[in-house]
């Protein structure tokens, strides 16, 4: 029989790469045969971490920041999505969707890794102006990158390149074994979708794949 072209044999998977995953937060897992590698997306309040070769990390951001953040030298990464950079007066003050605990708890996974604080590096994507309309969140995006800058220095770890502001939503790869990414701007009839997406996000705090040609960085 014909092999088909389009099929691909997973990646056997090491303990450690098994218990990253059972971590995971905010995350779907499948099988892309074009990219021949198991993608991960992950949406507001996601997390995963990896140091499997397989594994391409993906997400799609409006106001919201994701940062990816890898230690180049021990093969292992991982990339987060958060929504708001603090908490406020919410409730919900532990929750990833802020990027206080969304970086905690990233940085720490990799850490209970690795050890290594001093080889992290990270890539610090998104916070664009797409919620302009509502105007209580109008520079959620602004705010949303100057937190996670300061949280980057403040912990010593050096952002390496960065892809943020502007009006345009993007949609981001990472690869964490290799800390490579790649991000697309999506054009202006997804911006609408997405600000509603993020706005109904905004108010549930409050009671409670890639196609197409890609900038590498």
């Amino acid at each position: 029989m014909p092999s088909d072209p389009l099929r691909t044999a997973r990646i056997p998977r090491s303990p450690q790469q098994r218990r990253l995953e059972r971590q995971d937060i905010a995350a779907n897992r499948y099988r892309d045969r074009r990219l021949n590698a198991e993608v991960v997306n992950i949406v507001v309040g996601g997390c995963v971490v990896s140091d499997s070769p397989d594994v391409i990390i993906t997400t799609t951001l409006g106001s919201c920041v994701a940062a990816c953040v890898y230690d180049p030298e021990a093969g292992i990464g991982g990339m987060n999505h958060f929504l708001l950079p603090d908490a406020g007066l919410d409730t919900v003050s532990l929750s990833s969707r802020y990027g206080s605990a969304a970086m905690e708890q990233l940085i720490n996974r990799l850490l209970r890794v690795t050890g290594r604080r001093d080889r992290l590096r990270a890539k610090v994507f998104g916070g664009a102006n797409v919620n302009a309309a509502t105007l209580r969140h109008s520079n959620i995006g602004q705010r949303n990158v100057e937190f996670v800058m300061e949280y980057l220095a403040t912990e010593g770890i050096p952002t390496v390149s960065w892809d943020v502001g502007g009006t345009s939503p993007r949609a981001l790869r990472f690869f964490p074994t290799s800390g490579r990414s790649q991000r697309r701007l999506i054009g202006e009839e997804a911006v609408h979708d997405i600000a509603r997406s993020e706005s109904s996000f905004f108010e549930r705090l409050r009671t409670t794949s890639i196609d197409g040609d890609v900038e590498l960085f």
